[in-house]
Parts: structure tokens; C-alpha cells; sequence
């Protein structure tokens, strides 16, 4: 059953750009191939510079500066930047298959009061796309096996069930209907577990969240990848899971968990 009628004219990307990513020009590039066509892509940077200015000069793209700088803020305001129904904040070094929008599309014009849609992808190493999905990637289709069922996917209960052993949703691929999200979605409390503290939050809302269960996108691992730098630099990561876990578990049982659950940070 179709329940809406989203085309490309209501979906914007937006790129968080940051200093000089070797990358960007070439996730820009997949994002302007897509089959369906977005009504924008957009840059938005706190960091603006002359390399930024030639990637998006070369795809006729707008650049948004943001004035105050931080992870956080960055995204916050990059979310601001679009005035489409879809918006997608892009990371600079991943890579979208050419047919991500229209699946994506696809999957929420069939979906009943849709919150927000993501879909499967492949780690990349560098510059090596995996030969096969990763174990912590196999752990998380099973954490996704409730959002498969539509009825499921509705509830707070199928929501909520998906995220109590763990963020199974990859931010790099989640298209966002703004009218769900709320003003500054993510909270500066929660710098290295925005996205998980967001989804659990937003489980929580009335409507969908909408699995597509396909390979569309290719996410970077590497040493200048975020989550990597927090886990190796700080306990921040830890003390934000643990801090969600509370929010479906008992302490204990929260702590308990998080003892298996921290054996994924070798995969950063």
C-alpha cells in the first residue's frame, strides 16, 4: 500500500564538509549521479576553504558556512540548511550507490507515517570496499530483524526493541522527515553517541521507522573517522551507551550488557 507521494523534489543532501577531505569530491559526485534527483545537494561547512569552494564550484553547489564550529552545532545547522520535507546530512568520505534516492523514496512512500529511513551498507577500509559484511554489521541485521516487519516498524514497541542491544541504524545513511525531527536534534551531551541518543529518542514518536534492506551505501573506516577518535582518546563513548542502555534496562543489566557490547570498538 502507498501511503505517500515523495519524489526527488522533496529530498535535500547536505554534506558536512571538514577542512580538506581527499574524499569529498568523490561523495559529492555520487550524490549529483543519483537515478532519482534530489531537489539540492548542499555543502555545509564550519570550515570553509579554498578546497571546499573548488569541489562545490566543479558541481555548481552552494556552500553553507556555519559560524560556530563543533560536531554538534555542525550538524544541528546543516539540518537547518535544506527546505525540503527528505533531508540527508551526507558524510564527506562516504559513498552512495546511484540508486540510494530512489530506494529510499520508494521504501518511505510505503510506509505508514515515516520518522525517519536508513538502509545496509559495506565498511570501507580506507580506500578497499570489504569483500564481506563485518561481524558487527552481521549483529546489527539481527538487532534490525523487528523494523523488517511493517506492523513492527510502527510501534514504539518494534522501535524500541531494535535499539535495547545497541544502535543498529548507521547515521551516514539516514534520510530524516524533518516534520519528526525535533529543533537541534542532537544534544551536546551526547558528542560521541548523538545518533544513538537521537533514534532512542525519536522511538519513542509516533510513526515508522522505515529499514531498507539493501547495500546503498559505503561507509569509510578509518583513523580520521569520528567514532574511532573518541573511542581511542576518551571513555565518552562508553559512559554515553551505557547512559542509553539505562533508558531500556535496569543499571545493572545496562552494565552487563555493555560489557559485550564494547568488544564492537575494535571494529573503529
Amino acid at each position: 500500500m502507498q501511503y505517500n507521494n515523495y519524489s526527488g523534489d522533496d529530498l535535500t543532501f547536505v554534506v558536512c564538509a571538514y577542512k580538506e577531505c581527499r574524499y569529498l569530491d568523490r561523495s559529492v559526485r555520487a550524490l549529483v549521479r543519483q537515478t532519482v534527483k534530489p531537489h539540492a545537494v548542499i555543502i555545509s561547512t564550519s570550515t570553509p576553504n579554498e578546497f571546499i569552494d573548488k569541489v562545490a564550484l566543479k558541481y555548481g553547489l552552494e556552500v553553507r558556512v556555519n559560524p560556530h564550529g563543533g560536531q554538534i552545532e555542525d550538524y544541528n545547522f546543516a539540518l537547518k540548511q535544506a527546505d525540503t520535507e527528505l533531508v540527508m546530512l551526507a558524510h564527506q568520505d562516504d559513498i552512495l550507490s546511484r540508486r540510494f534516492a530512489e530506494k529510499v523514496i520508494k521504501a518511505l512512500n510505503h510506509a505508514k507515517d515515516p520518522i525517519i529511513a536508513f538502509t545496509d551498507y559495506k565498511e570501507m577500509h580506507n580506500d578497499k570496499v570489504d569483500d564481506s559484511q563485518s561481524l558487527m554489521i552481521k549483529i546489527k541485521k539481527i538487532l534490525l530483524l523487528p523494523l523488517k516487519s511493517s506492523k513492527l516498524s510502527y510501534t514504539n514497541f518494534g522501535k524500541r526493541l531494535a535499539l535495547r542491544f545497541g544502535d543498529p541504524i548507521t547515521h551516514p545513511s539516514v534520510v530524516n522527515v524533518m516534520k519528526k525531527i525535533p529543533e537541534d536534534p542532537f544534544k551536546k551531551d551526547f558528542h560521541a553517541c548523538m545518533d544513538y541518543d537521537l533514534w532512542e529518542r525519536l522511538s519513542k514518536v509516533q510513526g515508522s521507522f522505515v529499514y531498507v534492506d539493501r547495500i546503498l551505501l559505503h561507509h569509510r573506516m578509518n583513523n580520521d573517522n569520528q567514532s574511532a577518535k573518541l573511542i581511542k582518546g576518551s571513555n565518552d563513548r562508553y559512559d554515553e551507551e551505557l547512559d542509553i542502555f539505562c533508558r531500556f534496562w535496569p543499571k545493572p543489566i545496562a552494565k552487563f550488557i555493555m560489557k559485550f557490547y564494547k568488544s564492537a570498538y575494535k571494529y573503529y
